[in-house]
């Protein structure tokens, strides 16, 4: 079985966004998904998902931007939202 081209569309054009009963798919612009494209989406395959990470690999800053939200938010429930001393980028024993 190949990818689905309207599935790999679908798969790199979301986000998830929190609602008061949970969650749902809406596309990167905020629209909310269809209940055609709810379930469409949640009959990907292997495959698909394949080829849409493939094209979200090509596109290094659309990754970046998926994730940071989540990492910001782990970062934040972790307490890790200050780098570690020595870890600001200046050599170690200071500036030279």
């Amino acid at each position: 079985m190949t990818a689905r081209p309207a599935v790999v569309a679908l798969l790199t054009d979301f986000d998830v966004e929190r609602t008061a009963s949970g969650q749902r798919f809406v596309h990167r612009d905020g629209r909310p998904f269809t209940a055609a494209e709810t379930e469409l989406i949640n009959s990907a395959t292997d495959e698909d998902m394949r080829a849409a990470a493939s094209e979200l690999a090509a596109a290094p800053e659309r990754l970046a931007s998926v994730l940071m939200p989540y990492v910001r938010k782990a970062a934040e429930e972790t307490g890790d939202d200050e780098p570690p001393a020595g870890a600001g980028g200046e050599p170690p024993g200071g500036a030279s």
